[in-house]
């Protein structure tokens, strides 16, 4: 998430937890969103090559 140990220990919990949901909305794909198999292997087969 980018904080530094120090700027964790000074947080809330609620603070904390509230980036943590923060950064997992922006970065964690939800299921309707992700790849299907064939964007995979299309990506795979571009990316490996």
């Amino acid at each position: 998430m980018g904080f530094s140990p120090q700027q964790v220990r000074a947080m809330s919990m609620f603070q904390f937890f509230a980036a943590l949901h923060g950064w997992m909305t922006a970065n964690v794909p939800e299921e309707e969103n992700a790849l299907s198999d064939r964007e995979r292997e299309e990506l795979w087969a571009f990316v490996s090559s």
